[in-house]
């Protein structure tokens, strides 16, 4: 999947991988799609409940070895 952007978080803990992602989507055109990268386990509960408070669009998750991925599309 083509993200316009990367955000990664490795090796950083809730809250700083929403705080990252969130501060990205504020510069961002609507309809672009953001690939957050992380190593906090807590990503798969954190993220689709961030997408469902801000509207974002929480597109895939995926968990690859001790990496966890979620692509959003920014609303809009």
């Amino acid at each position: 999947m083509e993200a316009g952007v990367r955000v990664d978080t490795s090796g950083a803990l809730c809250p700083v991988p929403i705080l990252e992602i969130a501060k990205a989507m504020r510069r961002l055109e609507p309809g672009t799609l953001v690939e957050l990268v992380s190593t906090d386990r807590g990503l798969e509960a954190d993220l689709p409940a961030w997408c469902d408070a801000t509207g974002n669009e929480l597109v895939r998750m995926e968990r690859r070895g001790a990496h966890y991925v979620g692509w959003v599309r920014k609303a809009g």
